[in-house]
């Protein structure tokens, strides 16, 4: 079972240690000792990091351990190995606050017998001389850092258990129920993907075909400012060829569409449209000649005045870069032509697996079938029962899809389920396997490390806590 905050056998280590991460890395902008910052509060008791501090001592803990698997300790992870202190010191000092308004005491012959064995030969036996000799401060210091471990350890065990058994968190016959039964029902399916990044480029090609005008490419600069007073302004002087049209760019404009020389950057008309408040303006910006303006076009972000540089220039659906702006277009803007393309095609395959088998139907279709392994109905994944396996292709989300879910679970043995779009793919699945708990899944799950997960998280969003750690440690420690 994890324990909270120290364990015994490291307090000593602690007080040794203490010192070695104090105050590193040193506070930034300063090269003179000055009062240790706070990193927030919690029941309004200051967290700061000084000498014996908790945070300090939780500093050279972690310290130690980034050490011992072979870490170096340098700027890159002290900010990492810091706030795992504060979260420790946090946890600690809440600890304490339940403990303490419970009436619970530490006993005094509880603290002496975790200090004997530091006080002990190698046989065991109580050595008084080691004791007289360490100094009565170290004695203290000892006595104090045991006492606030045990508080610790009894607020771990009272509410997440302990190796006995004897204390913690209870669950309910009906909970248990519930648990053991999370893993019955599950099933296994056989799945045919098909990716949507595999549709082919004489589909790109006819979809452009029957678009082009969309995919006309423009040479143009362009002004673009906030208000429409500006944007009056501006055109009249350009009128009046007070200015050019190039200086304008200088001048005035938020180059929101446009490079630092006021060259359109989106310049494909469905890019154009897209700006634009009104798709209809996109055909008069497009009929003007070259070195001709428009007049001032409301546009998403301000009022804009265009110039033709060069002639358009009409797409060539045999050109491979085309090709690429089509697939993005469709991807951005009209996703579901590529989706029904494969929806038809495993509809088609579908009609194959019914007809001559599911294997089959693959082989005809080029499709390398995928087996999923038997899983519950288990949304989320949650680690408590059997989960599915989301490495398979086209199912890293399928977990909280409710669609996928609904669908899998609803297929009778054998039967084949209607197309499904789940993450870049439409996928077909055949019910094909019944799986039966183990015994290892159907025995009581360890629910401990959600307790102590959801009482961490009940610690850290406490009205109690003020936490300033981000902001203290980058405007004080890093350098």
């Amino acid at each position: 079972m994890k324990k909270a905050g120290y364990t015994i056998g490291t307090l000593i280590i602690l007080l040794i240690c203490a010192f070695v991460f104090v105050l590193v890395p040193a506070m930034a902008g300063s090269g003179k000792q000055q009062e240790a910052p706070s990193f927030g509060s919690y029941n309004n008791k200051q967290i700061r990091y000084e000498q014996n501090s908790d945070m300090a001592n939780f500093v050279s803990q972690y310290g130690q351990y980034y050490q011992s698997m072979g870490m170096q300790i340098d700027q890159s992870n002290y900010y990492y190995i810091y706030n795992n202190a504060f979260n420790a010191t946090v946890a600690k000092m809440a600890a304490e606050d339940s403990v303490s308004k419970s009436g619970y005491k530490v006993p005094k012959a509880a603290i002496t017998r975790q200090m004997l064995p530091y006080f002990s030969d190698e046989n065991g036996n109580y050595n008084s001389k080691a004791y007289r000799s360490t100094p009565e401060s170290t004695i203290a210091q000892m006595r104090s850092d045991i006492e606030s471990s045990l508080v610790s350890l009894r607020f771990n065990d009272d509410n997440f258990g302990s190796d006995t058994g004897m204390f913690g968190l209870k669950a309910s016959t009906a909970e248990l129920d519930f648990l053991a039964k999370m893993n019955e029902g599950k099933r296994g399916f056989d799945m045919a993907a098909f990716p949507l990044a595999g549709y082919p480029d004489s589909e790109k090609a006819a979809f452009g075909k029957a678009n082009a005008s969309k995919f006309i490419k423009y040479d143009m600069s362009v002004i673009t400012v906030e208000d429409e007073a500006t944007a009056k302004k501006v055109l009249k002087r350009l009128d009046a060829e007070e200015v050019t049209f190039a200086d304008a760019v200088a001048e005035y404009s938020e180059k929101n569409y446009s490079n630092s020389e006021g060259k359109l950057t989106s310049n494909y008309a469905y890019q154009i449209e897209n700006i634009m408040n009104y798709s209809a303006e996109v055909a008069v910006i497009g009929a003007l000649k070259v070195g001709e303006k428009s007049g001032i076009v409301k546009t998403k972000f301000g009022y804009s005045i265009f110039m033709a540089d060069g002639d358009s220039v009409a797409p060539d659906f045999e050109s491979e870069d085309m090709l690429k702006t089509v697939n993005s277009y469709l991807n951005s803007y009209e996703s579901s032509v590529i989706e029904n393309y494969f929806i038809a095609e495993a509809k088609d395959f579908i009609a194959e697996a019914a007809l001559e088998g599911f294997d089959a139907a693959c082989t005809k279709h080029g499709i390398e079938k995928d087996i999923v392994a038997p899983f519950p109905l288990n949304y989320g994944n949650s680690s408590i029962a059997g989960t599915l396996n989301t490495n398979v292709p086209g199912l890293a989300n399928a977990a909280t899809n409710e669609n996928f879910l609904n669908t899998a679970f609803s297929l009778k043995m054998n039967e084949v389920s209607e197309p499904l779009v789940l993450d870049g793919n439409v996928i077909v699945l055949k019910y094909t396997t019944d799986g039966e708990a183990s015994e290892e899944a159907a025995s009581l799950p360890d629910t401990s490390s959600f307790d102590e997960s959801s009482a961490s998280s009940a610690i850290m969003n406490s009205p109690k806590l003020v936490n300033n750690f981000t902001s203290t440690y980058f405007e004080n420690f890093l350098n």
